[in-house]
């Protein structure tokens, strides 16, 4: 008896991808994996050769939407890589603002670059005519304004708040209280 195997459809175009580029030295088109929200996928196609990344920068769909779940597919320059420019960028525009505390410039496991820009863990708070706020104000974090003022993970750069314990304070320091004893 013959078994059949059926795939999702998003790996079905990640393998048409992969078969135009197979044969390329320059192109190499990565596995699929599960974004973060747990429902759409991606997978990575790295560029070895700066003109023909910037080919296909102008013309490669970067989503596939297949009903109700999105395939990303993320496009990278290993000569001029565009996480190094955008990481730039972002060093430009929160030069000297106080509010950001540091980026960053992560590399996972499998060699990518990640850019983080961390901001200070302050709430921001404007008046709003939001009437959702007993005094109509809106409230919100730095990382959530960003998010919708630039293309979050744009390029590999991602925006977060800074963890309030960095400013060296760590529960397991030796300067932690003990617990006290229990009261009988």
């Amino acid at each position: 008896m013959n078994m059949f195997k059926l795939e999702a459809p998003w790996y079905n175009f990640q393998k048409k991808v992969k078969a135009m580029f197979d044969r390329d030295p320059d192109i190499t088109v990565g596995d699929i994996y599960q974004k973060e929200n747990g429902k759409d996928f991606g997978f990575d196609v790295e560029v070895r050769n700066h003109e023909k990344y910037l080919a296909l920068d102008r013309v490669l769909n970067r989503v596939k939407i297949f009903g109700n779940v999105a395939l990303f597919i993320t496009l990278f320059d290993e000569e001029n890589s565009l996480e190094d420019e955008a990481i730039a960028v972002y060093k430009a525009i929160f030069k000297d603002n106080p509010i950001v505390r540091s980026i960053e410039d992560v590399v996972d496991v499998t060699g990518t670059h990640h850019g983080y820009v961390v901001f200070e863990p302050e709430i921001i708070q404007f008046y709003d005519d939001d009437l959702s706020d007993y005094h109509r104000n809106w409230t919100g974090l730095a990382q959530n304004i960003a998010r919708e003022l630039f293309d979050d993970a744009a390029h590999g750069v991602h925006f977060c708040t800074a963890d309030i314990r960095e400013n060296g304070e760590d529960e397991g320091s030796d300067d932690a209280e003990e617990p006290s004893e229990p009261m009988e």
